[in-house]
This record gives C-alpha cells, structure tokens and sequence, in this order.
C-alpha cells in the first residue's frame, strides 16, 4: 500500500507521455532556512529544501508533484544543573497537489490555491549529554494538505512563487502535530 502512490505516478508517466497532455511544464525550487535562539544553552536550527515539477494539464489547472528534505537541530536544556539535549530530526516529504490559478499565464501576478495529499517521512535521534545517540523509531503517514499562494511572472519562462500551506501529520499513538509553512523561491515555465 505504501508504495502505491510510487507504482501509480511511474505507470501514469509511462501511459499518458508528459509532452502530449502538458500545455506546459513548471520546475520550482525553493529554499529555507530557521534559526531561534532562546539563549547559550537553548536554540534551534532548521533548514529545507523543496523541488517540484507542475504539469498543467488546462490553462489553469496543474498537478505539482514535489519533494521537500527538510532537518533540524534542536539544543535544550533547563538549567545548568541538567544534561543537556540535542535533538536531531530529518524530514522527507513527498507530495501531490491539484492547483488553481486564478490569472492567465502572461498575467504579472497569479495567485493560486492547492489541496492534495502528502507522504512524510520522519526520522529523530535524541543525544543527553555524554551518552550515546538513541534514535527513535521513525513515523511515517500520509496526510492531507492545502494552501494558497501567489506567483510573480518576472518573464515568460522566469518567476518568483511564494505560498503557505498547511497539514496535520500523525506522529504515533493518535497523536498529531499541527504543521504550516510559508516558502519563496522560483520558478521555470516551459
């Protein structure tokens, strides 16, 4: 079951070949980068990279097709008396959204709306003070998400694209983490 989006997707490229059905083909890329610091003792640092490929199949509608690699390094610790704690946590996403623009494609702005459905993938491992890494049992799920966004045509083919989205991922024992993310980067028409 779990590789069936995978199965579907390749089957789907080798059936209905991209260059027939595509009025035109979309690469994104972006990039992010977080950092918080609470004090010496107490920070956080994160960093994401996202691709994807857009295939719009009417002037208007797309299927994007995106994968994020995302990780972060968490250093905690209460006070100088206790142990301190890293937390280091490696994200992959992979991704299929049904998008709407509500512009033509020469239009300077295109804002947009997106809904789909994505598979994460995540991975921690937690180190208290001198002891060795414990790495945790991975979660993985499948859940939805959506979003909104705007894009900027600087040309014809070259573009800024900008968005927020939203999920909920289960992280084991019914439990959930309410995830949002806002993102800036550029696209290629083709």
């Amino acid at each position: 079951m779990k590789y069936s989006f995978s199965i579907i997707a390749v089957c789907f490229l080798f059936i209905f070949p991209l260059t027939s059905h595509a009025l035109y083909t979309e690469l994104g890329f972006t990039y992010g980068r977080k950092k918080t610091t609470f004090d010496a003792s107490n920070n956080f640092d994160s960093e994401y990279m996202t691709g994807s490929v857009s295939l719009y199949f009417a002037e208007r509608t797309a299927l994007e097709l995106s994968y994020t690699d995302a990780v972060s390094l968490q250093n905690q610790r209460a006070s100088s008396a206790d142990t301190p704690r890293t937390v280091y946590q490696k994200t992959q996403i992979v991704g299929g959204d049904l998008i709407y623009v509500f512009a033509d494609r020469k239009a300077l702005f295109q804002p947009f709306i997106k809904g789909g459905m994505a598979r994460i993938s995540r991975r921690q491992e937690i180190k208290d003070g001198i002891f060795n890494t414990s790495p945790l049992d991975p979660d993985e799920a499948i859940a939805p998400s959506y979003g909104l966004g705007v894009k900027i045509a600087l040309t014809e083919t070259f573009g800024l694209k900008a968005s927020y989205s939203v999920w909920q991922t289960p992280i084991g024992g019914g439990a959930k983490t309410n995830d949002d993310a806002v993102t800036a980067g550029v696209t290629w028409m083709f």
